[in-house]
Order: C-alpha cells, then structure tokens, then sequence
C-alpha cells in the first residue's frame, strides 16, 4: 500500500510539473545567463550598450579601470558556435551572439521593440551594433600577397561577401573611418597576372567574422586557381587575439579581425561593414520576446533571476 501511495505522489507531482503550467512556477530553474569572454567584441559591442538607464553600463571605465558587471555565475564561451548551441540545449538560457550567425536552431528577441535587421542598424533604431574591423599593423610594412588581400578587403568586393555573410556592407567612406579620421573611400581591385609572392597569410581574431572572411578568402583565391587553405591560415579567437596578432606582426603577413571598433596605436584599421548583437533565447521559450536595455542589464548582471520576474 505504501509503494502504491508513492508511485501516486510521484505521478502528481510529474502532472503538476509539466512545463508551462502555473502549477510548475514554484520550481521554476534560474536563467542560465551565456556570455562571452572578456575581449571578445561581441562582448564589448554588447556590454557598453546595455545599460540601467542610470549610466551604468555592463562595462564602463571607472577611475580608469574597466569594471565588467556581468553575473559572475554567467556561462562563458569563447566562441560565436558554442554560445547559440548552449541557447538551443538550455530552454532557460539566454545570449548574444553575431546577427549574421543566427539560424533557426534559436530565438531571436527585439530590443525596446526593434527587430535587428539590415534596416534597422542602417537608421540606428536598433541599439545594439557593432562595425567589423580590418587590421593591420602600422610599423610593418605588409609583404606583397598580404597587400594585395588588403586592396580586395577595401574594394567593392567586399560587398558581395558581407552580404552573403548577413553583415551589412559599407560603401559610405566616412564610416569606414573612426569617428574624426580622415574618411577611408572603397578601393579599385584588380587581380595581378600572377600570384603575388610572400607565402600564406594569417588571419587571427573575431569568430563573428567567420563567415564573412571565410567568403573573401575564397574569393581572392579564386581569382589566382587557388583554394583559400593554400593561401590562408585561419585561426579565429577573438577580437582580443586580433588585436594582438596585428600589432605583433614582424614579417608584414598578418591580417587581424575586431568586432568592435579599433583605435589604437601601433594598428590602421577600416570598418568593412556593420553588424548587429542578436539577442537569443532558446525555441522553447514563448515568453520572452521583447526585452528593453534595463531588462537585458538586469537579467545578465544577475539582478533577475528568473524569466518570470521580467516585467512587460
């Protein structure tokens, strides 16, 4: 009689805990917050954005130091892949990732209302966006195959690859530049009549530049009967590693990627295209769909803990 009253507690309780019924909301799981690592541009795109509307930011300078104020019990992942697969496993998580990474394997969620698209970063209503940059260094001088790739990133080729990669092409020479530079216009590119010599080049930093380096690649090899792996080597950690690479270029064959904007001394840089932050949640769930930037700074600051706490 015993065993049968136990299997009947068990059975209840398995009804009462079927997901989406109020009866469930006592045992409702914390938000599994994903983030990027530190350095990450994707990261730093969507740290100084997000905000409490208080002027505080997920990552702002203070005193001269940065202060990062996202939950330390946040899911850190080094790469753009690795942060949607943990969204599309985890019906409770939630992240960030490159717009042009996004599949149908997540949710897609507006923020203060605006869906992130080509439109909506072109006219700024979408706030979280970021350029993607091109890197090289500024004391050493580039060898001639690493040169010639350089003129093909900053021509009208371009065009074809950012738009393939779901990034948004930039044509307008002012923006190509930082703020206050002098304007950096599109460039004429014509194939030489025979391979330039230096050896492979190497492409160090963003993962949410993938996709769009991955097609210029293999464009620019194409045009000389090559394949992009006889003339490449890729090996993308991060914005921070492309920083690193481009400044520490001793034999002029470096090309570094940065999904944040780059100002610094020792690198020369231009904004190919543009790109926004996608906020994501898993398929699963129905419940969030909109969050504004004080929302979002809750949730992965960690002063929400739960989806059910969102207000609006």
């Amino acid at each position: 009689m015993k065993k049968l009253l136990t299997m009947i507690v068990s059975l209840a309780l398995m009804v009462l805990c079927v997901p989406g019924l109020t009866a469930c909301n006592n045992v409702e799981k914390n938000i599994t917050v994903v983030a990027r690592e530190q350095g990450s541009g994707t990261r730093e795109a969507f740290d100084k954005v997000v905000t409490d509307g208080n002027g505080n930011f997920l990552e702002m300078s203070v005193d001269g130091k940065k202060v990062y104020r996202t939950t330390s019990n946040a899911d850190i992942q080094k790469e753009t892949g690795n942060v949607m697969s943990k969204v599309a496993s985890d019906v409770n998580s939630i992240g960030y990732i490159s717009l042009g990474s996004v599949n149908e394997t997540v949710k897609v969620v507006k923020v203060n209302g605006i869906t992130p698209s080509a439109e909506t970063v072109l006219d700024g209503s979408y706030a979280i966006q970021r350029p993607f940059v091109v890197m090289t260094s500024s004391v050493t001088t580039l060898n001639p195959i690493t040169a010639d790739f350089l003129l093909y990133l900053k021509s009208g080729a371009s065009e074809q690859h950012a738009n393939d990669a779901g990034c948004i092409y930039l044509a307008d020479p002012a923006k190509r530049a930082n703020a206050g530079e002098a304007a950096i216009p599109v460039e004429e590119f014509e194939a030489k009549a025979e391979l330039p010599v230096g050896g492979k080049i190497t492409i160090n930093g963003s993962t949410s530049m993938e996709k769009f380096i991955k097609k210029a690649m293999s464009g620019y090899a194409a045009l000389y009967g090559k394949t992009a792996d006889e003339l490449f080597t890729l090996d993308l950690q991060g914005s921070g590693m492309g920083k690193s690479a481009a400044k520490g270029d001793k034999n002029g064959n470096v090309i570094g990627l940065s999904s944040a904007s780059v100002k610094e001394e020792g690198i020369n840089s231009f904004n190919v295209c543009l790109d926004a932050v996608a906020v994501i949640v898993n398929t699963g769930n129905a419940s969030i769909n909109d969050l504004t930037l004080k929302q979002l700074y809750d949730i992965f600051s960690g002063n929400v803990a739960k989806f059910s706490e969102i207000v609006g």
